[in-house]
This record gives structure tokens, sequence and C-alpha cells, in this order.
């Protein structure tokens, strides 16, 4: 009789609806805890996941034997503490309110580090949008190194393109990856892409094309504000800078670089998305390329998660920008993307 290959163990921290963990138990990790304070994504876990404790606390509040007991676990028995932590002081979506760890969500990340620190995972996994990088010069992305160092972390680190992998949305996030021995670890290569020996990259109508007709024609999903007819015009793929006098339009509305890139942007179908927004408002792409707001079904979609997922919040097809609901999908590593990281960390810990 053959022997069954153990399933790591992770703690998972920052779950938020849980698209990171989605991705590690199907690379065949077992996920023994969900760690997160908003009740929204505590209700999306309890729904979704019956068998994995959740525990609803601010994580500076939570001690390593704390969560073990929850997870009922040995110290020993952590293989992986994978988690996203909050990633708003680092985006540079948040020009002007780019605070860093000056914020005190962008000390989350050291939070992270201290469990890695008192529960000594074999492996680590942390995800955050890539401006951590840059965040004060660089200087906290460096203090986060200094502080691995210490602790005999040997660290690695990149930023992914979701694209590059087979997910339809160009979304690019760094991800750290540590291990407590000396490994030459390498990140997975790119499978998708337009060079010789890829596979064809995953279109916005690969991904949601089969779900138009229940909803092409509900009023529900129109823009509306200000701005919200001019989608009707913006071809697909392009965004404001067609009602800019450099794109050659006799209609300008707007000065080339005066918006976000995501002001009134609509889907190239034959192309991934563009990323999918946490907190988006009503003239914030992307737009459906027949010129309506996407709904939840769509978005996720476009993140790969599961269709029978449950998302709390969801009242309809669509209710409103900013809804706790959009902020979940939006928020989510995308499952594949969480896979096929969580696989090739695997080779490394096994």
């Amino acid at each position: 009789m053959k022997n069954r290959i153990k399933k790591p163990n992770v703690i998972s921290l920052f779950s938020g609806m849980g698209g990171l963990d989605i991705g590690l138990k199907n690379a065949g990790y077992n996920i023994t805890v969900h760690v997160d304070n908003d009740p929204s994504c505590v209700e999306t876990l309890k729904k979704n996941w019956k068998s994995v404790p959740v525990i609803c606390e601010d994580i500076s509040k939570l001690s390593g034997s704390q969560i073990l007991k929850t997870a009922k676990i040995k110290r020993k028995e952590v293989d992986v503490i994978a988690g996203g932590p909050s990633c708003q002081p680092f985006s540079r979506s948040n020009e002007g309110k780019r605070k860093g760890t000056k914020d005190a969500r962008g000390l989350l990340i050291f939070e992270f580090a201290r469990l890695v620190d008192e529960l000594k995972p074999k492996a680590f996994l942390m995800e955050n949008v890539a401006g951590l990088l840059s965040s004060n010069r660089g200087e906290d992305f460096k203090k986060l190194l200094s502080y691995y160092e210490k602790l005999e972390y040997h660290v690695f680190f990149k930023v992914l393109n979701a694209a590059d992998y087979g997910v339809p949305q160009k979304r690019k996030r760094l991800f750290l990856v540590g291990f407590k021995k000396k490994v030459a670890f390498e990140f997975p290569k790119i499978t998708h892409g337009e060079s010789k020996g890829l596979k064809p990259i995953v279109s916005a109508r690969d991904a949601i094309n089969d779900l138009d007709d229940e909803i092409v024609h509900d009023s529900k999903i129109s823009i509306g504000g200000k701005y919200g007819h001019l989608i009707n015009e913006i071809p697909p793929g392009m965004n404001y800078i067609y009602y800019t006098e450099e794109y050659g339009n006799k209609k300008i509305l707007f000065k080339n670089r005066s918006k976000f890139w995501t002001f009134l942007l609509k889907l190239n179908p034959n192309q991934p998305s563009t990323t999918i927004q946490a907190q988006p408002w009503n003239s914030v792409g992307p737009f459906h390329w027949n010129n309506r707001r996407l709904t939840y079904s769509e978005l996720k979609r476009i993140q790969g998660i599961p269709d029978n997922y449950f998302i709390s919040g969801i009242e309809g097809i669509f209710d409103k920008y900013g809804s706790k609901a959009w902020m979940q999908i939006g928020n989510a590593v995308p499952p594949r993307l969480a896979e096929i990281v969580g696989r090739q960390i695997r080779k490394y810990i096994d």
C-alpha cells in the first residue's frame, strides 16, 4: 500500500475572502486556520471553509500560541505561513496618500514577520503590491528584508504578472518567499504569452463571454455618473485619453495624464483584463466592452474565483461600487497564480 504524501500545513494570515488559500489548497496544502478581522471576509470564509476555523481579531493582538491553539496543531507542524497584509499604504494608485510604514496599516507587514518569528515555519509566502519595493524610497522594503535576515530566513522576491500564468487579468503583484533552510529557490517560469513555446494568453472574452446573455440588458449595470455616458464612444481597450488633444479627437474633454489610467477604461475583449480595483468609483474601470459595468460573476471569473464560491454582501448581479463584496473580490490573490507559486514552494519544502 502506497504511503500518502503529507499535505503541508498552512496558517493563513490576512486571509481576506480566501483567494490565496484556494490556490494553496489546489496545490496540495492543508489550510489549518484563517485569520482576518473584516466581518465580511469572515462571513465569506466561514461559508466556504466549513471545516477550517476562523479567527476574527486584530492581528497585532494575536500571539502565535493563540493561533496554534485554534488551528489545533503544534509549532513543529507549521510548514507555511501565507497571507497578504494590507497594501493600500504602498499602492501607486494611492499617490499623495502613500505613507508606507508611516501608515499604521503599513506596519502589518511586520506583524506578519513577527508571527513568522514566533511560529518558525519551514517557509512563508507574502503577497503585496509592487509599490512596496519603492515605498519611502525603498527604505520600507530594505527594513523588511533586514528583519527576515535577523530571523535567519532566506528570502526571494519577484513581481509576477498573473496574465503570464493563464489568469485573464494583467495584475502585477510582489511575492515574497522565505525559507528557514538555505535553498536555491526559483519562481515559476512564465507559461502564457506571445513568445514561442508559451501558451496563448487567456483573454477577457475567454473568461466571461458565456456570462453575457443573462445580464446584458439589465438597467442596474449602466455606468451612470457625470461621465458614464462617454464610455459609449470609447473604443475597446481605450480610456479617457480618447477625449484628449493627444489622441486627435475633435471632442476634447480632458487633458492628457490628468486622470488615472483606469478612468473610463474599457476592456479589450481580446486581451486579459486590466487589474480589478478593490475600491473603484462610478467612472473607474475596467468596464465591459458592451458599455456597462462588470457583474460580480464576471469579476469572479476575471480573478479566477470559482463560480460557486460564496461572497458575502452580494445581493444581486450588482449592487453598488465600493461594496464589501466588490472589495473582497478586488483584494483577492488570483487562485491560479497562488496555486502555481504554491506548487513551486512545495518542491523546496517536501
